[in-house]
């Protein structure tokens, strides 16, 4: 009888973990993968996204910086909805000549912060703001997008 009770308990916990709302997160994976973007305008070209991860570790990512090496913040200029990815090349050196229309619809980014982060977005005109960023349980990489002169962010 204890072995009947034991085989029911191991199958009970094995059918919690294992049924279909339980997820396993295998291979690499971007922890977070968040659109940034204003409401009916281009982000300035000056736009710097700034990530905090892991409690103390910061990378920074500006469209104007062309060639840096990134670990944890991997961003690439699209359109409003990021499924065009747009040249970084003429983003560049359009913000660099001053041009009053330079910007781009939005910043694409994938964050592979191995957990909590908070994300930061400086640019000409906007007002900074701190958002953070959490795992969310059954969900291997949170999307989210912010709309950075939103009043709720998004």
């Amino acid at each position: 009888m204890a072995r009947l009770w034991l085989w029911l308990l191991i199958s009970g916990l094995c059918t919690m973990g294992c049924g279909p709302d339980h997820q396993e997160c295998t291979g690499p994976h971007a922890d977070f993968k968040v659109t940034l973007k204003l409401r009916d305008r281009p982000l300035p070209a000056d736009t710097v996204v700034h990530v905090t991860y892991g409690g103390s570790g910061m990378e920074d990512y500006s469209p104007q910086e062309q060639g840096a090496t990134h670990e944890v913040v991997f961003c690439h200029p699209g359109n409003a909805d990021c499924t065009v990815e747009l040249d970084a090349g003429s983003v560049a050196s359009a913000g660099a000549s001053g041009s009053d229309d330079s910007g781009v619809p939005a910043l694409c980014c994938e964050l592979w912060t191995g957990g909590f982060a908070k994300l930061e977005v400086r640019a000409t005109g906007l007002t900074t703001m701190m958002y953070e960023l959490a795992p969310r349980e059954h969900e291997c990489t949170v999307t989210q997008t912010i709309v950075l002169d939103s009043p709720d962010g998004g």
